[in-house]
């Protein structure tokens, strides 16, 4: 079967489908600073990841972690890949719901395994590939487009996840203290962040200082703790935006905001939108 090359690179989020490359190239869609999601499509190869060696042959799926000290020990003299890398700013901004149900704890993990994708998973995998590209490189124009590549970006990390789940890589992960910590933030986030807005509730849940949990979720997330609170706040008002029985005084008391005053004013200042902007914008067409 013959493939379309096609690449794009915007605003945390990388692309390359169908790719070719040599021993040089190949280092520089692996940015360090990025997640990076690689299928090989023909060719092999052998990385060097955080000093463990793993041969990757075709139809065989990896998860770098960004920061990952990556190297080239081997490889075929042609080597086409799929690959996905974005920034953990990009992932954070684009999930459906905190926290990341089903994929975020599958990202916090710096433990790096392959696995293989079976003959029948690769073409619907490769149509992910396919879909967030498209949309991606659609024009701005068209409506919806940062929603449905919030929906693309997550459909293909779910699918992504249940198929890592599925061969029961999650069995033998261990996750390091403060990898435990994020996880246990986002989990109490979850339920709590419509009515608890402070760094020192999750801190007093966790049994930690607000100083300790802030520099631990910014090792692990890139943002802060209260960064995360104001995200997930942010993420609850635009689901209940999309309710048009609700009154921006409903929501604002949902949210356990003084007045909706208050509540257009951190709305406004996280999407440049206040909320009753926002609500026209899902309207329209």
């Amino acid at each position: 079967m013959k493939f379309r090359k096609l690449k794009y690179n915007h605003l945390g989020i990388k692309i390359h489908l169908f790719e070719t490359f040599s021993r040089t190239t190949i280092m520089e869609v692996l940015a360090a600073d990025q997640f990076t999601i690689l299928l090989i499509t023909d060719g092999a190869v052998c990385f060097g990841i955080n000093s463990k060696k793993i041969h990757m042959f075709i139809n065989e799926l990896i998860v770098i972690p960004k920061k990952a000290a990556c190297e080239i020990l081997i490889m075929s003299k042609q080597l086409q890949i799929c690959q996905l890398s974005f920034t953990s700013e990009f992932a954070l901004k684009n999930s459906i719901r905190w926290p990341h149900i089903g994929y975020f704890e599958f990202f916090v993990s710096k433990d790096i395994s392959k696995i293989y994708i079976k003959e029948k998973e690769i073409e619907p995998m490769i149509n992910l590939f396919k879909l967030i590209n498209n949309k991606l490189i659609s024009s701005n124009k068209k409506p919806y487009k940062e929603e449905i590549i919030l929906l693309s970006f997550n459909l293909f990390l779910y699918e992504l996840a249940r198929i890592y789940y599925r061969s029961s890589w999650h069995d033998n992960i261990k996750h390091a203290g403060n990898e435990k910590i994020v996880i246990h933030f986002f989990k109490l986030l979850e339920f709590n962040c419509r009515k608890e807005h402070s760094v020192k509730f999750y801190a007093d849940a966790l049994n930690v200082t607000t100083g300790h949990l802030n520099r631990t979720v910014k090792q692990v997330t890139e943002i802060t703790a209260k960064q995360c609170i104001e995200n997930a706040i942010i993420l609850e008002a635009k689901i209940l935006l999309q309710n048009n029985e609700l009154n921006i005084l409903h929501i604002s008391e949902e949210l356990k905001f003084a007045n909706t005053s208050f509540f257009s004013t951190f709305f406004k200042r996280h999407t440049s939108l206040s909320p009753s902007e926002y609500r026209s914008r899902l309207n329209f067409n």
